[in-house]
């Protein structure tokens, strides 16, 4: 499997967006969570998100059947 650098055009932002949401929701909400669990969870977030994003975002030629823009 190779690594495509054009699919990080949608991980990274992504990932800002669920960190940044994801900070504003437990510092909100759960106060009488621990600092490091709060740190825990909000990174666990944003590597989950980005490795569920960058499977799904499709790259071009990632399907031998592919034969381009309809």
């Amino acid at each position: 499997m190779k690594f495509y650098k054009g699919r990080l055009k949608y991980v990274i932002p992504l990932s800002a967006v669920v960190g940044v949401s994801s900070t504003m929701m437990v510092f909100n909400r759960y106060e009488d969570v621990p600092s490091l669990h709060k740190f825990l969870i909000i990174v666990g977030a944003v590597v989950f998100s980005a490795i569920i994003s960058y499977f799904l975002f499709p790259q071009a030629g990632d399907n031998p059947d592919d034969r381009g823009p309809y």
